[in-house]
């Protein structure tokens, strides 16, 4: 495929699981990639993932799973814990493992940093797009191009989203809670919590954390509010959200960075996926929220798909990618609004019925009723995929 014209030529906005996997399939289907990302420089770590279904066998095919496997975090359960840190239930791995086949558990930008290193493109950082005319787009620091695909992948505030299609306003579902993630290095720290992932649940606030890797920490934190609107101090709000409880929060929010990760949890849903030039992928056009998981499965999902229906013909490509997916991300966004009770449970009551399901996870039956609950089926996505050879 000839690379020397404009529409040979493929804008990537933004570098985060979707981005990057949409540029390793199209640089691999013959397209000049280019790639873009708003934030000054690569995002490492990040909160832990749960990795299968879909997403698992596209990285089978691109070839990445000896390289995440030797990213895998040992986790070796989920265990709630009370205001003392006094263990009410546990949920082992190979429980989990049982309803959630070839999981492999590990830090967000693990995964992304597997996939840029594979990839043959160069990403130009601290930069979005202002204006796009079609594939004539127009970059923040005043430079242009002309482009025969414009992928929008940055995201649940997609600013390809907004120019193309319209307001946020008109796409995004919030659904009641903030969350925020970031990781830091306590060796005594996580010594005492060790490869579990351990959780302190109160009425519609959690606070979780476990040990990562050289006795390095990650943090998870997520509660209720009643307003999408984020704070301007984030650090500052999640003091004063979770300073009242126990356990290790006081050791958690004392290492809170300036700029730890922190967005509403809401999902995105669009009529449609693709105007001219322009398509969307990944929590752009389809986010599924923290509640659902399987984000980053769904995100390369989508970015093979795509490629597969560009090679299989430009004429349809976009359409028939969308419906091919969005079954999929329908299908997982109803299971993540039916979860958020399983993972933020607004009373002590269901809190307690949460952690009775851990403890009798290793019965059949209970695990038959966790899989129902945490495994949304959105492996039929690939049944037509058409295998795409290395490059």
């Amino acid at each position: 495929m000839p690379k020397s014209n404009a529409q040979q030529r493929a804008l990537i906005v933004g570098a985060g699981i979707a981005g990057l996997t949409s540029a390793w399939w199209l640089e691999r289907a013959g397209w000049d990639v280019s790639v873009v990302e708003k934030a000054p420089s690569f995002r490492a770590g990040g909160y832990m993932i749960d990795f299968f279904g879909p997403g698992h066998e596209v990285a089978r095919r691109m070839g990445l799973l000896p390289a995440l496997e030797a990213r895998r975090a040992p986790i070796s359960s989920v265990t709630s814990v009370d205001s003392s840190g006094r263990r009410r239930a546990e949920l082992s791995t190979a429980a989990y493992e049982a309803v959630a086949d070839g999981v492999i558990s590990l830090l967000r930008g693990d995964l992304a940093s597997v996939i840029r290193g594979d990839l043959r493109a160069s990403i130009r950082y601290g930069t979005t797009v202002s204006a796009i005319d079609d594939g004539r787009v127009t970059f923040s620091d005043g430079s242009s191009g002309e482009f025969g695909l414009v992928v929008g992948a940055d995201g649940v505030h997609s600013r390809v989203r907004e120019l193309v299609f319209g307001p946020s306003s008109a796409f995004v579902r919030y659904l009641g809670h903030h969350t925020a993630a970031f990781s830091f290095r306590d060796v005594e720290l996580s010594a005492r919590i060790g490869h579990r992932y351990q959780m302190l649940t109160v009425p519609h606030r959690m606070i979780g954390c476990y040990a990562v890797r050289d006795g390095s920490m990650a943090a998870l934190m997520l509660y209720r509010s009643a307003s999408p609107e984020l704070p301007a101090d984030p650090a500052s709000a999640l003091r004063e959200r979770f300073g009242d409880l126990g356990w290790v929060a006081p050791s958690l929010l004392s290492v809170v960075p300036e700029d730890v990760y922190y967005d509403e949890v809401s999902q995105v849903d669009m009529p449609s996926w693709h105007h001219g030039k322009v398509v969307l992928v990944g929590d752009a056009c389809g986010a599924v929220s923290l509640f659902a998981g399987h984000g980053a499965s769904l995100a390369m999902t989508g970015a093979c798909v795509l490629a597969e229906e560009l090679a299989a013909g430009a004429e349809g490509a976009f359409e028939r990618y969308q419906s091919r997916m969005k079954p999929a991300v329908e299908h997982t966004q109803e299971f993540g609004r039916r979860f958020i009770g399983w993972m933020a449970p607004s009373s002590a009551w269901r809190i307690s019925l949460r952690d009775m399901a851990f403890r009798l996870s290793g019965l059949p039956v209970v695990r038959n009723l966790i899989r129902g609950s945490v495994t949304p089926d959105v492996d039929g996505v690939l049944v037509s995929a058409r295998r795409t050879p290395r490059g």
